[in-house]
């Protein structure tokens, strides 16, 4: 892909998706704006590619495909200020923000619900098309979010409910599995790093067994519990507690 990318807004999304593209191999060109300079100096030292730009008009000028990843109010503002390049030039727009307007300014847009993973090349990437918007402007947004995860196309009205799975995903999987570990350690005396490493360990290498065999959960449940055993025990305690524990956990999310 020899695009060249840009992206508006160096914070936990777009810094994760600058050092993503980075560790891809993207050789088209990036270019980066942050309204915090020091912010995006320090990124900038991290990714070798990254090429700093004076201000949001000199990304949209200079990049094919441009991801707009600020907070909402801070969106609207880099589309009203540069209304009139955005017309001319026509960079294909893609926000993090689902609903800002960016119809009025262009027909080269995309909605995007991405995750924080994407450094290690493994983010998750909720997508959204207009249904005008032609295959060639798909193929370039998917490519560009592909090298660094998965993406997964979804309809427009449903793309912030998934998020609750993908895009806020690590903040709950993180802190599920150190409330575990932290638990254990607090009751039993333990070293709190050391219980929390073991979660970690054994959770990533669950999931790669899983993908290795095609296997769901109770198939795991099946070659880990034994009749009468502390696993049992366990998973017959989760499947009671958790079904209402999530459906709480979403309806404060407001992804019920």
């Amino acid at each position: 892909m020899n695009a060249k990318i840009g992206i508006i807004g160096l914070g936990r999304l777009g810094s994760a998706l600058a050092r993503g593209l980075d560790r891809s191999g993207h050789s088209g060109g990036l270019y980066g704006y942050s309204r915090t300079a020091a912010k995006a100096r320090a990124l900038a030292a991290q990714v070798p590619t990254l090429q700093l730009c004076a201000g949001e008009a000199e990304v949209l000028r200079e990049c094919d495909l441009v991801f707009l990843w600020t907070k909402p109010p801070d969106a609207i503002q880099v589309l009203q200020s540069n209304r009139d390049l955005i017309r001319e030039r026509r960079p294909l727009l893609v926000t993090c923000v689902i609903g800002v307007p960016l119809a009025q300014c262009t027909d080269r847009w995309a909605e995007c619900l991405p995750n924080v993973n994407m450094p290690v090349r493994q983010g998750v990437s909720a997508l959204n098309f207009p249904a005008d918007l032609g295959e060639a402007d798909r193929q370039l947004v998917t490519a560009a979010l592909a090298s660094v995860g998965t993406v997964y196309l979804l309809p427009a009205g449903e793309i912030s409910f998934y998020s609750a799975l993908c895009s806020c995903g690590p903040a709950l999987y993180a802190t599920m599995l150190e409330c575990l570990a932290d638990t254990l350690a607090a009751r039993r005396g333990y070293n709190r790093a050391l219980c929390r490493q073991m979660v970690r360990e054994t959770v990533r290498g669950t999931v790669d067994l899983q993908d290795l065999d095609g296997a769901d959960a109770a198939e795991i449940v099946r070659r880990v519990a034994h009749p009468g055993g502390p696993s049992e025990a366990g998973v017959a305690h989760l499947r009671s507690a958790l079904p209402a524990m999530y459906e709480a956990m979403l309806k404060h999310m407001h992804k019920w």
